[in-house]
């Protein structure tokens, strides 16, 4: 099992399906550290965001971002949003 696989496995363990519960993935580039960092991220609605990191990749792993986005979007069906890649 690769690291891929255990960042699925994580975000499927996490993903608890509650009534009025909004889930989803965010991927982050931080520039300045050169560092990935993958948040999951949920709410109730009407209340604030709780973020929790789950994963944190190197930056030679940048390209790669997309295509892990889209697995986990297939996998999980939570939606995977990419910040910082421009």
């Amino acid at each position: 099992m690769n690291y891929d696989d255990q960042l699925i496995e994580e975000i499927n363990k996490r993903f608890t399906k509650k009534m009025n519960k909004l889930y989803w993935v965010t991927i982050v580039y931080q520039k300045y550290s050169k560092k990935i960092n993958i948040f999951f991220q949920f709410s109730k609605i009407g209340t604030a965001i709780h973020s929790e990191q789950i994963a944190r990749y190197d930056e030679q792993d940048k390209e790669r971002m997309a295509e892990l986005s889209k697995r986990i979007k297939h996998e999980t069906k939570l939606s995977a949003e990419l910040i910082g890649f421009d």
